[in-house]
């Protein structure tokens, strides 16, 4: 049976109050569920959304403050890896290198018992390539010779350095023999169009 709005009036007080009580709370709660929720799930996903862009602008507002100074770095690492390749030899340059090697040998009054390039070495990006060298002559021309090597144009290391069979030539020289090992490096991309382009060793 249907309830009219006249018989409202016949209802007590106490179930008037607990009727408009009753109304009021499913209205909140067909709000919160239909409405207030989802919108408050939307607002936290928005407001996580909204602190990380925050949190960009900013990491962007330092590099932009830096920027001038790290294109300052840039440029001088630059300028450094130019510098660094001019130093290393083309496969092209190889044999010229070695020979220079050789020829400041001889003019160290070095005799040359053995030279004798070995296989490239990979490295990842840059390869060794080492040459076993022994020498007979006065201890004074190998550190000469050493010395000379250390001055060249193109980076020349000499390592595992070993002495042997020394005898006395008087007048506080020393005549030894001397086995080491000569390496030197280059980029494995030159053939790519890095290095290998250049001309021959300076």
């Amino acid at each position: 049976m249907a309830l009219k709005l006249g018989d409202l009036s016949k209802i007590p007080p106490k179930q008037k109050v607990f009727l408009t009580v009753l109304v009021c709370l499913l209205v909140c709660v067909g709000y919160y569920y239909l409405y207030y929720k989802a919108a408050s799930q939307q607002i936290v996903i928005l407001e996580t959304k909204l602190a990380e862009l925050e949190s960009k602008i900013k990491e962007q507002e330092v590099i932009a403050k830096n920027l001038p100074s790290f294109q300052a770095e840039v440029r001088r690492l630059e300028e450094q890896l130019g510098l660094l390749l001019d130093q290393l030899p083309n496969s092209a340059e190889i044999p010229s290198l070695l020979k220079n090697v050789s020829d400041l040998g001889r003019e160290s009054g070095l005799e040359f018992l053995k030279f004798a390039p070995r296989g490239e070495v990979s490295k990842g990006f840059y390869a060794e390539i080492p040459v076993a060298i022994t020498v007979n002559g006065e201890y004074h021309g190998f550190a000469l010779f050493a010395d000379k090597v250390s001055h060249l144009p193109r980076i020349v290391n000499l390592s595992d350095i070993v002495f042997s069979s020394p005898k006395p030539l008087g007048d506080d020289r020393m005549q030894v023999n001397v086995s080491c090992t000569a390496t030197t490096f280059r980029f494995l991309d030159q053939e790519g169009g890095g290095k290998g382009g250049k001309g021959g060793a300076r």
